[in-house]
């Protein structure tokens, strides 16, 4: 199962002169729509029901269905309960720990209004609407941690394998931007790691490197000293976020349109590390210095700092039609949006021995400018209303993921080409059409009380996976192993002119396979800068599994 999504992070940036993959095309793609706590507690299946200011993201048409004008602001808290241990692949080389983890914060996914005008007339063109809607599309927050024991080999053996071949004076002395053939820089973390001094240079050997957890055997063989008790951690949080300036009309009550401007807000921050320290430290020989002292390995951690930011622009269209009383058709489309996007990150490292002070290295902050063009995608949905009493409503919607292009943004041909044509042959052999199907429904157990409760399904964009270069289909089971469910419930009361809602929702997230390092060697000595992954050396694999929980508090006015 570990082909879908698994993640190689971390060294695997060192072969790369930017970090986009088609793992970040889906990721910054998709959608996972919060909004009003009455949306989420109907599954968000509003694209026939309309009359909601969290409808708008699904069908512009919506605000034009209500006979009134409202005001609603959705405060609310996210919280990630995560679970990791070592994959069954590889738990005799990595004894890893169950760890679990859970992390909250605070958002606000939803706040806007929708004001309504009569026209006065009884037939044609009854009501215009506007409206602004700020409303999230998507959320990342999340954190996990792993830790175990390996007798095998370290992260600071994968960095010494990752920088092989590069002049020590590089990695020691040249500038963090050196401008001249790129072929002889090496990665920031390479660096970063041999200035913490995670791993040295052979004496005589110039290009030759030897981590701080290793040791040099008698015919020359570089081996892990002794076993490392490692930890990995993973933090993000950030949110996708439209802007809606919104306008529809009323046709006899029967026919409605709309049209959306929408402005995309993105905004993905995450953190990670690496620490390895002796899981018995007198198992460790002896570091001997020049001048007579000796010292012992006690710890090293490298740390990665990641934000991307952007915004981008699209343009939606949405009609609504009640053929007859009581049920509702609606569909609606959405153009692709060209994010343009603006990514940093940062390395830090340190390492402890004793009776010597601590050695640390930080990198500058790196920065890389392009765009990602999203994919379209439509929605269809029907409603019935049971005369005041229920409502029951079911929602699709089509993305094709395979779509999704990364672009430069410098107007450079042969930067755009260089960098990114790879990747997005990538998004095209391996990724491609997902589904979303939302159901709902609201029962008014009085006039001013009423319950609710939703579910969600979204299919796999994965399709295929690469072994070596080759494409190779996704098994049926594996395809249906990427599905994300969510089930959402909640109540609203109305007092007057005002209203509030509550809502809980359960988000089932697919296991995730992460690989925290990997070790590389270059196929031609001669091209040390060209790498490959070494899959002769098993490194360890996580696997994650994470459930999402959304609490959402809607405050409302209809006036």
């Amino acid at each position: 199962m570990k082909k879908i999504i698994t993640f190689a992070l971390g060294a695997t940036l060192a072969f790369s002169a930017t970090a986009q993959t088609w793992q970040d095309a889906l990721l910054f793609s998709e959608n996972s729509y919060s909004g009003t706590a009455r949306g989420v507690a109907m599954g968000n299946a509003l694209t026939a029901i309309g009359g909601d200011t969290g409808s708008l993201v699904f069908n512009p048409a919506g605000s034009a269905t209500a006979s009134f004008s409202q005001f609603t602001i959705t405060p609310g808290v996210t919280s990630s309960f995560s679970g990791t241990q070592a994959s069954a692949d590889n738990i005799d080389a990595y004894r890893g720990q169950s760890v679990g983890n859970t992390y909250a914060r605070m958002k606000l996914p939803n706040a806007g209004f929708i004001i309504n005008m009569n026209t006065g007339r009884r037939s044609g063109l009854r009501r215009m609407s506007f409206g602004f809607v700020v409303n999230s599309t998507n959320n990342f927050t999340g954190r996990f941690k792993t830790a175990g024991v390996n007798e095998d080999n370290s992260y600071a053996a994968s960095l010494a394998s990752s920088a092989d071949g590069f002049a020590q004076d590089v990695l020691a002395n040249e500038d963090w931007y050196y401008s001249g053939d790129r072929r002889r820089m090496p990665a920031w973390v390479d660096m970063t790691g041999y200035r913490s001094g995670m791993f040295n240079g052979v004496n005589g050997r110039d290009g030759a490197y030897v981590a701080l957890t290793e040791i040099i055997d008698e015919d020359g063989n570089f081996r892990l000293a002794a076993p490392v008790y490692q930890q990995y951690g993973q933090q993000s949080y950030g949110s996708k976020t439209d802007a809606i300036f919104n306008f529809a009309m009323n046709f006899s009550d029967r026919f409605y349109v709309g049209a959306n401007i929408g402005i995309t807000a993105l905004r993905y921050n995450m953190s990670e590390f690496w620490s390895e320290m002796p899981d018995n430290p007198s198992d460790f020989p002896a570091i001997r210095y020049s001048d007579g002292t000796t010292a012992r390995f006690e710890s090293l951690r490298m740390n990665r700092k990641y934000s991307l930011a952007g915004n981008g622009v699209y343009f939606k269209v949405g009609a609504l039609w009640r053929p007859v009383d009581g049920l509702r058709v609606a569909a609606a489309i959405q153009t692709p949006t060209l994010l343009n996007l603006t990514e940093r990150y940062v390395y830090s490292g340190e390492v402890n021995l004793s009776s010597r002070s601590r050695s640390i290295s930080s990198s500058p902050e790196d920065e890389w400018i392009y765009a990602l063009r999203a994919p379209f995608r439509f929605n269809l949905g029907a409603a019935y209303t049971l005369g005041s009493m229920a409502v029951v409503s079911a929602d699709y919607e089509f993305a094709h993921y395979g779509q999704a292009r990364f672009r430069s943004r410098t107007g450079d041909f042969e930067y755009a080409v260089g960098d990114f044509a790879d990747v997005n042959l990538d998004i095209k052999d391996l990724l491609g059409p997902a589904h979303q199907i939302r159901v709902g429904a609201e029962f008014k157990a009085t006039p001013e009380l009423s319950v609710r409760a939703g579910y969600n399904l979204t299919t796999g964009a994965q399709r295929n996976y690469l072994d070596g270069n080759n494409v190779v289909a996704l098994s049926p089971q594996e395809r249906l192993a990427q599905m994300k469910h969510s089930l959402s419930a909640g109540a609203g009361y109305s007092f007057g002119s005002f209203f509030v809602d509550a809502a809980v929702r359960a988000r089932f997230v697919p296991k995730e396979y992460v690989i925290p390092y990997n070790y590389y060697y270059a196929p031609d000595s001669a091209q040390f800068y060209n790498k490959v992954v070494d899959d002769a050396i098993i490194t360890p694999e996580i696997m994650v599994k994470n459930t999402l929980l959304d609490v959402l508090l809607t405050l409302g006015w209809r006036f």
